[in-house]
């Protein structure tokens, strides 16, 4: 749910609420409301009823008067009374079928003398259901076109405020590192669009220029080691060919396997770098059958070497849309973890259908777990001669193109799986 549906609905409850509490308040005020004003109209018809006694002792008002107020005027002994009394009763009217309020005000006035209780009554009809119902009705209806403007008004006002702010996130999609565009951001009066456009500008510019900066150190220090190692390598190969005993020409043979070890880690981390910002764009449609055709013919010897046996099965004639150099560091990976991770006088299948690839071969379990396998430096055997990072590479391109790799050990065999993306 979006931020303009998410303040509609917020509003809604808002305003739902308001118009519940206010219709109760407004029915209780004007029920008391009603009633405070047949109270004082009964005071001020006692006061007048007093003073047309003053006038005439003898006056009775309801000789004078017909309707739904009655007085009486009654004298009473000088001592007993009060200033005023107000009572209200709910009492059932048999004639009309309905409940109705009486109110009685009752004052002692004193009149040349002589103290009389002036009692006037009033009934008042209380609110039928029915009637009370329309109200209702009517409130409902007054609610719901309320409900539904506020929705409508919340969207398109919502809207409008964060325009900037579904701007900033366009703008936030579009960002590239190796774009040197800056961000274009909408204009806005809100504080908050201000400080986060401020934000955005400040955190882009800084990350490109540290981005810039980690690329130059990278190269420059991919370019500054492979010297190094190419010189100790030679040296070490020199000192090799020279009279030497076993164990000096030992110690120089594992030295230069490890340095082929670091200059193997230090040219995947590079390649792992450079396709963070690859552009799939760069792909082509290329026969992948035959290239895996042509990979497996190169560690044909390889195989035979470590006595491996190999069996495919491969459609022939299956395109994908892929980098032929990235799709051969795929192949080569792979291939190389089948015969790497393998066991004497093992097997590797390799199956290649328009869905997907399945390399599998012979071996012992991994001694962590198979989820973890596709994490830098994480190896399936520590025993074996791997830097691992192959797997990690292979899922790196794999994502470039959106495509999902799968690994499984069952039945003592090793299993590899990409599913083509059609």
């Amino acid at each position: 749910m979006n931020l303009s549906f998410r303040f509609a609905r917020a509003f809604t409850i808002l305003v739902f609420f308001v118009l519940i509490t206010g219709f109760a308040i407004l029915y209780f005020a004007f029920e008391r409301a009603t009633m405070r004003s047949a109270i004082l109209k009964l005071e001020d018809l006692n006061t007048y009823v007093a003073r047309r006694l003053e006038q005439d002792p003898a006056y009775d008002y309801l000789k004078f008067h017909h309707g739904q107020i009655q007085v009486k005027i009654l004298p009473v002994d000088s001592k007993n009374f009060k200033e005023k009394i107000i009572e209200e009763k709910y009492i059932w009217n048999k004639s009309i079928q309905s409940h109705m309020n009486r109110i009685t005000v009752t004052t002692y006035p004193l009149i040349k003398q002589k103290r009389y209780a002036i009692t006037s009554v009033r009934y008042i009809t209380i609110i039928e259901n029915n009637f009370l119902m329309s109200i209702i009705m009517v409130i409902a209806w007054i609610m719901v076109f309320l409900i539904i403007l506020t929705i409508i008004v919340s969207i398109l006002v919502s809207k409008k405020i964060l325009d900037p702010f579904y701007h900033a996130i366009d703008e936030i999609k579009k960002f590239s590192l190796r774009d040197n565009r800056s961000m274009e951001l909408m204009k806005t009066e809100t504080d908050e669009f201000k400080s986060l456009n401020r934000f955005l500008l400040k955190m882009t510019e800084s990350s490109k220029k540290d981005y810039h900066l980690l690329e130059e150190l990278s190269e420059n220090t991919s370019h500054e080691l492979q010297t190094p190692l190419a010189s100790i390598k030679g040296k070490i190969e020199l000192l090799m060919d020279s009279e030497l005993s076993e164990n000096q020409l030992i110690t120089l043979s594992s030295m230069n396997d490890e340095l082929d070890r670091l200059s193997s880690i230090n040219q995947s981390l590079i390649l792992l770098a450079k396709l963070e910002h690859f552009e799939k764009n760069d792909s082509q449609l290329i026969n992948f059958s035959e290239l895996l055709e042509e990979r497996l013919l190169y560690f044909e010897d390889i195989f035979e070497i470590q006595n491996l046996t190999v069996t495919k099965d491969i459609q022939q004639e299956v395109y994908l849309n892929f980098d032929q150099n990235l799709a051969t560091i795929v192949i080569n990976n792979l291939i190389n973890n089948s015969k790497r991770h393998n066991i004497e006088n093992g097997e590797i299948a390799v199956t290649l259908t328009e869905s997907y690839l399945q390399i599998s071969n012979t071996g012992n379990p991994p001694t962590v777990p198979t989820e973890e396998l596709f994490q830098r430096f994480r190896r399936g055997n520590p025993n074996q001669n791997s830097i691992g990072i192959g797997l990690a590479l292979v899922k790196k391109i794999l994502e470039i193109y959106d495509t999902e790799i799968f690994y499984q050990f069952e039945n003592n065999l090793h299993i590899t799986r990409i599913n083509f993306v059609k």
